[in-house]
């Protein structure tokens, strides 16, 4: 996102921890980031330690690094935070005051700033000014929607992570594998049917079938949790399928399958 609104000529930065890995790779107050795949580009995108001088906030960490980012980012008030991290509904819950955005772009990373765009999709956000950012750029297809849209967005998208990132990640496959066995698809109809139970006016098959959408648009790519696991990295598991337990649980219910996949993928080790 970052390389293509620079390369189009928005103003923007990417926002790193001093002192880190990947702020030594900064140079004369720049970031050189390559995407291959679908549009491939080259750009060069400036650097900062913080937000302070932000219109827009793009948070796109890792969930479960989402809230110290956002506290060491430090932006003006002035300026909305887009969430655009799997796991957005348990950052909904954690950090108030944040907007929520869904894309189906997928994307993995080769190296540090080398990005691979692997499934062009939609990015969909309802908050305006974000909005008015990301459709500088018509390759993000940025998508304006209501409040309401957007939350059926956000479930259909936690769908998708419930089911693909584990099964990627348990069978050491793309995307587009997922879901090839009748016993791929079973585990993907109960998770989603124990999504549909803990939400408020969800269809079951209608996240399903927008599983199987996901799927079939970004079928090479591979998902961000089979990445963690083939790198010895924490995984978001707790904020997809463990979030679906928890509330679950909170609601006097379980979700078996999604307990089942998430202590399957907590007990894999780096490959």
């Amino acid at each position: 996102v970052a390389a293509r609104l620079a390369n189009a000529g928005v103003a923007t930065k990417l926002v790193l921890r001093a002192g880190s890995p990947r702020w030594r790779a900064v140079d004369d107050g720049h970031l050189r980031v390559h995407v291959s795949g679908a549009a491939p580009m080259t750009s060069f995108v400036a650097a900062a330690s913080d937000a302070a001088d932000a219109d827009v906030v793009v948070l796109a960490t890792k969930v479960w690094q989402a809230r110290d980012a956002l506290l060491a980012a430090t932006p003006p008030p002035t300026a909305p935070v887009v969430v655009l991290s799997n796991g957005a509904l348990a950052l909904l819950d954690e950090i108030p005051g944040v907007a929520a955005a869904a894309t189906t772009h997928g994307c993995f990373e080769t190296a540090a700033f080398q990005t691979t765009h692997a499934g062009a999709g939609t990015i969909w956000v309802a908050d305006a000014k974000a909005h008015g950012v990301f459709s500088r750029v018509e390759a993000l297809n940025s998508t304006l929607v209501s409040s309401d849209e957007m939350t059926a967005r956000l479930w259909r998208k936690l769908a998708a992570n419930c089911v693909l990132n584990p099964l990627t990640a348990i069978k050491r496959c793309n995307n587009g594998a997922a879901l090839a066995t009748e016993a791929d698809r079973a585990t993907a109809r109960a998770v989603v049917e124990e999504l549909a139970a803990v939400a408020d006016g969800v269809d079951a098959e209608d996240l399903y079938d927008a599983v199987v959408d996901c799927a079939a648009e970004n079928a090479e790519n591979f998902s961000s949790m089979y990445q963690d696991c083939r790198l010895g990295r924490p995984t978001e598991v707790d904020f997809l399928s463990g979030w679906v337990v928890a509330r679950a649980r909170a609601r006097g219910s379980d979700a078996p399958e999604n307990a089942r996949l998430a202590d399957a993928v907590r007990g894999l080790e780096a490959w």
